[in-house]
């Protein structure tokens, strides 16, 4: 609508003079809109085409990552859909991310590392272990992800000089449910034996993870992430007398994001509470589990970098460890 704001006029001669040039305004813009529709019709059909709205088109800047519109995917068609599709980091309101112990529920292109320093509990031989963990994983479309991962660790013994050596393992995560609250994998990895801590047995372990937007079912509790993962690790190779041989391991976890993903230094700042549980199958402590809860916070200190910080505290009877303390960067590309 054109609007014009003229001084008020002193006589009826001239009040008719200036309705006459409004009115002739208004016809000349209303004779011009259909040409500024023909204009802008290339690219709200492209858009359109795209899966994006007319808003988008307009406001770009007010979309923190401008992606194409995602099919949901599920079971139902997981043979026929995502498998040629680009892979895309879905952008829930309420985050869905990486955190310290729950198996990651989703595809990711990113380069990770994780430090944790455990405390050893109730051991006549070990005191302490220190981990660095280096991967890098890559989605190579919407359902499928194939990961590399190396390691190395320190065991200080209670007497005797320390020992050390490295590790390392392969993975590949399948998706089977995304869409705008929920999320769903499956994974393998196996992981070969680390020989520099003594270590004789290749790893074979098999996980399911799975994320739900909690504010789709109460729209009270915003921007809350519920997270749980079951895994089952099967250790094949020479091995002694006595040790275990198969384990699970079980986890569920909440998150509350507090701040928006632009927020400097601490974007989109997420305080989580994790509990832990791995119970041995077989071997010496067959029926034996070892509880933990992790409190812990994550947050984006520049775009597409993070930090995880979070102290693992054993609530188990006879725990295995004192507590393990951690800390990881991610940078998501």
């Amino acid at each position: 609508m054109l609007r014009i704001s003229l001084p008020e006029p002193r006589n009826l001669r001239a009040r008719i003079a200036l309705l006459a040039l409004a009115f002739a305004a208004t016809a000349r813009a209303q004779d011009a809109l259909p040409l500024v529709a023909a204009a802008l019709e290339p690219a709200v059909g492209a858009a359109a085409d795209a899966g994006l709205s007319a808003t988008e088109v307009a406001a770009p800047e007010e979309k923190d990552h401008a992606r194409p519109a995602l099919s949901d995917l599920g079971l139902g068609n997981f043979f026929t859909e995502g498998w040629n599709q680009e892979w895309h980091k879905w952008r829930h309101d309420t985050p869905d991310m990486a955190l310290l112990r729950v198996t990651t529920n989703f595809l990711e292109r990113e380069l990770r590392g994780d430090y944790a320093q455990t405390s050893i509990a109730n051991s006549a031989t070990q005191d302490s272990t220190d981990l660095a963990n280096v991967l890098i994983a890559y989605a190579l479309n919407r359902r499928l992800m194939l990961e590399v991962i190396g390691n190395y660790q320190w065991n200080d013994p209670v007497s005797g000089p320390p020992v050390s050596g490295s590790g390392t393992g392969f993975l590949t995560r399948f998706q089977l449910v995304e869409n705008a609250t929920q999320s769903y994998s499956f994974q393998a990895r196996v992981s070969a034996p680390n020989k520099g801590i003594g270590q004789t047995q290749t790893s074979l372990t098999f996980g399911l993870a799975g994320w739900q937007d909690v504010h789709a079912w109460v729209p009270a509790l915003e921007r809350l992430g519920l997270y749980y993962s079951f895994q089952y690790e099967d250790l094949l190779g020479p091995h002694k007398v006595g040790q275990m041989q198969n384990d699970i391991s079980y986890d569920v976890s909440v998150a509350q994001t507090w701040t928006s993903p632009t927020t400097p230094v601490f974007g989109n700042l997420t305080t989580f509470l994790e509990a832990f549980g791995q119970t041995a199958l077989d071997g010496a402590s067959s029926g034996k589990t070892n509880v933990t809860l992790t409190p812990g916070v994550r947050f984006w200190f520049i775009p597409e970098n993070s930090i995880s910080l979070g102290v693992d505290f054993p609530v188990s009877h006879a725990p295995a460890i004192h507590n393990v303390y951690r800390a990881t960067y991610i940078l998501n590309f």
